[in-house]
């Protein structure tokens, strides 16, 4: 049986990165559908909300037109998980997104015992908020996954820029969600307030991280937004919020005015998620195309060089393979010339691609770090989310820290009272 050549590991490297990058394709089109889903339970947890609160008396039609959209999105989102290829399990990151797929999956089938107990009024608006945001959150942590899977720098900043943008956006969903039935019940309580600030804080931590990693499109959309008539009126409503107590009654017909308002504001956020997501799809298009390129070009220079000269040269680079010197590139055979560039090219620009998919993923990493520190302290403290977040914004405000410096010592801390258990 013929061993293969280096020339077919060339080649084969080449059509690797092709394969991927049709992947990452088919991951921006996967993260567009759920990004659309998301929207559609947005709107529909916002409305229900109103619906629960006001005892069935406000919204009611407009939830059922908004079920009907989600019902079509979500199932267009399960053909695109259809579509993936189950037995590609190559990548070590296919069991974390798979994993969250199926967890997305399993909550999309407990949609419809959701929606009938909030139409008998069955459930109280919290519950329902935490159901639908869980289900969201999982959503979210799916394109997570594939931002953390990308092999492309420029594909993986993409994506971290649309995840975080997606993230700021759900957490303005909840706000709306929140809001709406605040003004629907005639007051706030303590907890509400609470929760209405943290939203905030954490929306703005998110469209940072947002801002760090867009193209100037999307970005210069979003400068636009913080200035809009929509996000101004937002800012007053949330200060007859701040202001409120449990025994001050607000209007409850603020409730519209501010499921109006926030909705302005999200449908404008919409808007530049859609632009990102169009961003997205076209980079990934881009790449692909320049990789096709790129294969063609391979063939048919190597198809241009007999097997003496690519022999030759190819023996030429196992004698210098301890590093490069250019005053011997005169020894190598003259078309040989062009093999080992070819190499020394896809080399250097292999490890350029590593260095900037290490700083690209640096996001990521750090947002895994903060919440693993979140989980030890949720699971060890007994805090919530909410309060384990504030507890390690609070200790990197006191000691001038980073929030991650803070994290990493609540890990190193906790591993070290493991151990010694």
């Amino acid at each position: 049986m013929p061993s293969s050549s280096a020339k077919d590991f060339l080649l084969a490297s080449k059509r690797c990165e092709i394969a991927n990058l049709e992947e990452l394709l088919m991951t921006g089109e996967l993260v567009r559908s759920i990004s659309q889903l998301v929207h559609m339970l947005q709107r529909e947890r916002g409305l229900t909300n109103v619906f629960i609160a006001s005892e069935g008396n406000r919204f009611g039609l407009q939830r059922l037109e908004q079920i009907e959209h989600c019902k079509q999105q979500e199932l267009l989102l399960r053909q695109r998980f259809a579509a993936l290829d189950l037995g590609n399990c190559h990548q070590s990151g296919s069991v974390r997104l798979y994993t969250r797929i199926a967890y997305v999956i399993h909550g999309l089938d407990s949609l419809f015992d959701i929606r009938e107990r909030a139409v008998n009024l069955r459930i109280k608006v919290k519950e329902f908020t935490r159901l639908m945001s869980d289900l969201i959150a999982g959503l979210l942590s799916v394109v997570f996954e594939a931002a953390d899977t990308a092999t492309d720098p420029d594909i993986t900043r993409a994506l971290v820029a649309m995840f975080n943008f997606m993230q700021g956006k759900e957490l303005a969903g909840q706000e709306r969600a929140w809001g709406a039935s605040g003004f629907a019940a005639g007051h706030f309580e303590l907890e509400d307030q609470q929760k209405l600030h943290h939203l905030i804080e954490a929306q703005a931590r998110c469209f940072e991280t947002f801002a760090d990693h867009s193209s100037p499109g999307p970005l210069a959309r979003w400068e636009a937004l913080m200035v809009h008539e929509c996000s101004s009126e937002l800012n007053r409503l949330r200060k007859i919020v701040a202001r409120s107590n449990a025994s001050e009654l607000v209007p409850s017909a603020f409730s519209e005015l501010w499921y109006e308002v926030a909705t302005c504001r999200i449908d404008s956020l919409k808007e530049i998620e859609e632009l990102l997501a169009s961003d997205l799809l076209s980079l990934c298009q881009l790449k692909l195309d320049g990789a096709k390129c790129d294969l063609r070009n391979h063939h048919y220079l190597l198809n241009c060089l007999n097997s003496e000269t690519l022999n030759a040269s190819l023996s030429f680079l196992r004698e210098s393979a301890h590093g490069y010197d250019a005053s011997k590139l005169d020894e190598m055979p003259p078309m040989g010339r062009s093999v080992y560039e070819l190499l020394k090219v896809q080399s250097l620009r292999l490890q350029e691609v590593s260095d900037e998919l290490q700083q690209a993923r640096q996001a990521l990493v750090e947002r895994k770090i903060i919440e693993r520190a979140k989980g030890l302290l949720i699971d060890y403290q007994g805090l919530t989310e909410e309060q384990a977040y504030r507890q390690i914004r609070q200790s990197a405000m006191e000691q001038n820290l980073r929030l991650l410096d803070v994290a990493e010592i609540i890990i190193e801390r906790t591993n070290m009272l493991l151990r010694k258990k």
